[in-house]
């Protein structure tokens, strides 16, 4: 382990903490029958976990589309079905009950733009699941799979990056959390389930297991944190 204190856990967002990845599809979906192509779900696969706009680029080559333009409609069509419906990932709520009973300060790291962000979060409020912090595409220079995100979500806790642990779901998300040698459970969905994790610490079936892993083997301070009882 990198450091035997606990002191934060440091959420991914998409398919990780909310089940982002179809709408993502759908999206790409709808952008594409606007100009008259077809969608297909595998070229996706390897841009899991990465901001939006790497696979909208990818699309926009593969049917010779303006990328600006097509990503555009595509974040358009994407909010809008987020504002109608997020579902989120089994045992979401019952991990952050846990960490939050222990002490522990959350935060959560997207590679989504703020715009989705807050989306995202209106839900996620809206059934008592909050961030201390939040990190989005445009609060660093560098996304995942470069370590800046964690970093900086360390930094703006005041938290030693090492006494930070994280869970995310997708390769490129792991690779973030262990080059900022952080303690990291890769917890896969069935869109990444087959995929590797190298700098993972562990792999867990879901995030209530997450954390109660991380408990496990890493002491937490007992000194109280107000207003996170």
């Amino acid at each position: 382990m990198p450091n035997s204190r606990l002191e934060a856990i440091l959420f991914d967002l998409d398919g990780l903490a909310v089940d982002s990845e179809p709408i993502h599809g759908e999206s790409i979906r709808l952008a594409l029958e606007e100009d008259g192509r077809s969608f297909d779900p595998a070229v996706i696969g390897p841009y899991l976990g990465r901001p939006a706009r790497d696979s909208s680029e990818a699309f926009a080559r593969l049917h010779g589309l303006d990328t600006d333009d097509f990503h555009a409609r595509r974040e358009a069509h994407y909010l809008a079905l987020v504002e109608q419906a997020l579902p989120f990932r089994p045992r979401l709520a019952e991990a952050v009950t846990l960490a939050r009973s222990e002490g522990l300060r959350l935060g959560l790291v997207t590679s989504g733009v703020r715009d989705y962000a807050e989306a995202a979060l209106r839900h996620l409020r809206a059934e008592g699941i909050d961030f201390e912090v939040v990190i989005a595409r445009e609060d660093v220079t560098h996304a995942k799979p470069h370590p800046e995100p964690y970093l900086t979500a360390a930094r703006l806790l005041g938290i030693d990056p090492a006494a930070c642990a994280v869970l995310e779901d997708a390769p490129s998300g792991v690779e973030a959390a262990h080059r900022a040698r952080m303690t990291v459970v890769a917890v896969p969905n069935e869109h990444t389930a087959e995929m590797a994790f190298p700098g993972a610490d562990t792999i867990a079936p879901d995030l209530e297991a997450a954390v109660r892993w991380l408990l496990d083997r890493r002491p937490i301070p007992r000194e109280p944190r107000p207003g996170l009882a």
